[in-house]
């Protein structure tokens, strides 16, 4: 019939393959355009071997490590080791550029082995034990000195140290503990003589934690182990107490003697005390014992019951007699 649209013809199944025919597909597959196929694998590995060989590529990088000692030597005695010289060592070590970018000195261990080694002067070769991946190319020092010496160790009462209070108050601290342990090698513990806290200033009812220093006779550091190495401190005077500031008259001189000169440090004193007593003071009395002849000394000041001076004062006089 005209215009009638003729059923199509049913397509012909596909014949599947068998296993050899596929592997001999695949085969072809593989070979087709193998030269160009082969240049290109080629061309990517040399552009990845480039672009990574500066990662590959081993470098050179110096870290300052702290020295550290080592002593297993057995024994009752505990042994302790003063005046290392150097304290810390440059260590140079080899690696990636990204193994050496990802460590800190703290990664690396320097130290010297003084075990079984007698009391006394030492010198030992640094040792060094680098992390995994790197290699150590060179260690500046390669010698460390030192002294070992049986350790000791000590109770010793903490001194403290505090600035001047603001105000007219008269502060009172609290120390807690009051004493600590002095512990180090024989001869540095025997020459502290005191123990102090580090100066500062605080406010009335404040408290903080404050730092210690071993000190010898000359008030110069000592390098040993503080047991705790902090206190605390609290200031405890909850007000103010009056005081007030007058000058120092010098008292005069026996019959026969003459003061021809005469300085006084300082010209005008800090009194505290009730509030009565302090109004009626205008001056303090100084008094010496006085002799002939030119010479600096402490007077005895005259103070009511009660008063009391929050400066020490020196004059310096010179006395003419018989």
């Amino acid at each position: 019939m005209p215009g009638t649209r003729l059923p199509e013809a049913p397509r012909p199944l596909k014949k599947r393959r068998g296993p050899l025919e596929a592997v001999r597909y695949w085969w072809g597959r593989l070979l087709h355009n193998l030269p160009q196929k082969a240049l290109a694998l080629l061309l990517a590995a040399s552009v990845w071997f480039i672009a990574t060989q500066d990662r590959r590529a081993n470098i050179q990088q110096i870290y300052e490590v702290a020295l550290d000692v080592r002593d297993t030597t057995g024994g009752r005695e505990k042994r302790a080791v003063s005046g290392l010289n150097p304290a810390s060592v440059r260590v140079t070590l080899s690696g990636s550029r990204q193994r050496l970018g990802a460590l800190s000195a703290s990664d690396v261990q320097a130290y010297v082995d003084v075990t079984d080694l007698p009391d006394g002067d030492f010198s030992r070769t640094v040792r060094i034990v680098g992390p995994d991946g790197t290699n150590s190319v060179r260690v500046t020092p390669t010698v460390a000195q030192g002294r070992i010496d049986a350790e000791l160790s000590r109770t010793q009462p903490v001194t403290l140290s505090v600035g001047a209070a603001p105000g007219n108050s008269v502060p009172r601290y609290l120390l807690s503990p009051r004493q600590v342990t002095v512990r180090g090698p024989d001869r540095l513990v025997s020459a502290v003589e005191r123990v102090i806290t580090v100066p500062v200033s605080l406010a009335q009812g404040q408290q903080l934690e404050t730092r210690l220093i071993a000190l010898d006779a000359q008030g110069a550091p000592v390098n040993v182990t503080l047991s705790p190495a902090s206190v605390t401190l609290t200031r405890v005077d909850l007000g103010s107490l009056p005081v007030r500031s007058v000058p120092v008259a010098l008292a005069a001189p026996p019959s026969g003697l003459k003061v021809t000169a005469s300085s006084i440090t300082p010209a005008n004193v800090r009194l505290i005390g009730p509030a009565d007593a302090l109004a009626r003071i205008t001056s303090v009395g100084a008094a010496l014992s006085y002799r002939p002849g030119t010479y600096s000394a402490q007077p005895v000041l005259k103070l009511p019951d009660g008063v009391r001076s929050l400066d020490q004062v020196r004059v310096q006089v010179t006395v003419t007699g018989p």
